[in-house]
């Protein structure tokens, strides 16, 4: 549904030519990852692009990745991440001068904050667009009627929706644009929503016939997806079936959820790395400048804005770690429907017990560092196992326990510590204890931004009632996972929470 990424070409300045050739080969082996339909492997490309244009200098591949990264949220259903790439591309590109990828990112979120159920969100960019259009007019005729019949769905102006996406078809018919099957199925989706389910069912299957046509099996299996629930409102459990199946299938084969998160663990990464680069940089400044105050009184305005920058820079760290918190709660309900999907479609499944063999190859390996790969179980077996595992681990109630161990988690999820230790390892690429020490953080993180039911405890308070009995591992944990002290956290996070600055 989403436009993708357009190249650019490199940058000529000599000097920085190796880096900039390999920051736009980067982010063009990523554009091929997308038009495969790769997605995991896209984000990795993407990530490396950025840090080659940030160090090169190249602040279009820059602008442009961010852009593309939001494709690959946007294609794991995560539209949340999606928007905050895309406003982070368009705000930058508005600064720049970058009309194109104003344009370019301005429609992509319509389309993702329409996704999102968002149409008030949607219509600020629909006015940017008009703004600041398409070079082509018939590009720009088409995305503003396409865009218009997004937001006319959303608020459940059908007729208007229908009308504007006929007109949108009128234009890639009449002109050199190809028709994409995301305008059959939004014009799907309009009409089903508007119970007129036949004409839902020809639009779904006409996108379904150019997604093939395109290799875009990103688009066929949303379409799948939609088919699947008008066959449910019409009460043909046959057909039901038949496109849930097409449709968990083709999902299993596009999304490999653990490359994503290693990827997005990479993505993450790197960008605290830069944050924190910056916040060490922007530290040093300020010292060296504050010795100059004496002698020249206008240095006073350079340290307060490098102050200012400072203070963002750490008020970021405090947004990714609120938006990691409230995407854990997105990312329960995502794994709970996958489950339920599994179950549905494999009743008869046995969950994986302390009872059952260990199986020749498992017997005598390390449970510390044991894969998943080598337990003889079924690969739905495995994520019914991780499941009861993350239900556990996101837990405050259990984690919080100072005792809490691989041995308890191993109890409470029927199963055993090598078992699950092999689980925790292959899933979440790390052991036990970091696992537990992350998801306690994670608490404390939440707590301390919660003034209204934590505000009257010390930070010791809340350290103790999360299960660190030592306050010295505490701050130790603490920072290594958020980047700053506990103290300067509750501080940003109280302070920022109604009014967050802009982006340095």
């Amino acid at each position: 549904m989403l436009m993708s990424g357009i190249t650019l070409r490199a940058a000529s300045d000599a000097g920085q030519a190796v880096d900039t050739t390999r920051c736009v080969v980067l982010k063009e082996r990523g554009n091929e990852c997308i038009t495969i339909n790769q997605y995991a492997e896209a984000l990795k490309y993407y990530t490396l692009a950025m840090e080659q244009a940030e160090r090169s200098g190249n602040k279009k591949v820059y602008r442009e990745c961010l852009n593309n990264i939001g494709l690959v949220y946007a294609a794991f259903r995560d539209y949340e991440r999606a928007v905050f790439y895309f406003e982070r591309a368009n705000r930058l590109s508005q600064q720049s001068g970058d009309e194109r990828l104003v344009s370019l990112s301005a429609t992509n979120l319509v389309a993702a904050l329409c996704t999102n159920d968002k149409p008030d969100d949607a219509e600020v960019y629909l006015r940017q667009l008009e703004d600041h259009p398409f070079a082509s007019a018939p590009h720009q005729d088409y995305y503003l009627s396409f865009n218009r019949g997004l937001i006319a769905s959303r608020r459940k102006q059908y007729r208007e929706a229908i009308g504007h996406l006929n007109h949108a078809l009128d234009v890639v018919t009449q002109g050199e644009l190809g028709v994409s099957p995301s305008l059959w199925y939004e014009m799907g989706n309009a009409y089903h929503a508007w119970g007129k389910q036949d004409s839902a069912l020809v639009c779904y299957n006409r996108a379904i016939a150019l997604a093939k046509n395109d290799n875009n099996f990103e688009e066929a299996c949303q379409a799948y997806k939609a088919l699947s629930d008008v066959y449910r409102d019409k009460d043909l459990p046959d057909s039901t079936v038949k496109y849930q199946t097409c449709y968990i299938s083709l999902q299993d084969s596009l999304f490999n959820l653990n490359k994503f998160n290693l990827a997005k663990a990479e993505l993450f990464d790197y960008e605290n790395d830069l944050v924190n680069r910056h916040i060490s940089s922007l530290q040093g400044w300020i010292w060296i400048l504050a010795g100059a105050v004496l002698v020249v009184l206008a240095v006073l305005a350079i340290i307060t804005y490098l102050y200012r920058q400072l203070q963002s820079a750490q008020w970021l760290l405090v947004r990714k770690n609120e938006e990691l918190i409230a995407q854990n709660e997105k990312s329960k309900q995502l794994r709970a429907d996958y489950v339920s999907s599994i179950r549905e479609n494999t009743p008869q499944l046995d969950l994986i017990s302390d009872r059952m063999p260990d199986g020749p190859d498992v017997e005598n390996v390390d449970s510390e560092n044991i894969s998943s790969v080598d337990l003889p179980f079924s690969r739905e077996q495995k994520m019914l196992l991780l499941d009861q595992i993350t239900q556990v681990m996101e837990n405050p109630d259990v984690i919080i326990d100072p005792d809490f161990n691989l041995n308890k988690l191993a109890k409470l999820v029927n199963s055993n510590t090598k078992y699950v230790s092999a689980i925790i390892n292959d899933s979440f690429q790390k052991n036990f204890k970091t696992l537990l020490n992350e998801n306690r953080i994670r608490e404390v993180c939440r707590r301390l931004g919660d003034e209204a039911n934590y505000g009257h405890l010390t930070i010791a308070a809340i350290a103790n009632s999360v299960g660190y009995n030592s306050m010295n591992n505490f701050i130790m944990f603490f920072k290594r996972i958020v980047g700053m002290t506990p103290s300067k956290y509750r501080q940003l996070a109280l302070k920022n929470r109604q009014q967050p600055p802009e982006d340095a």
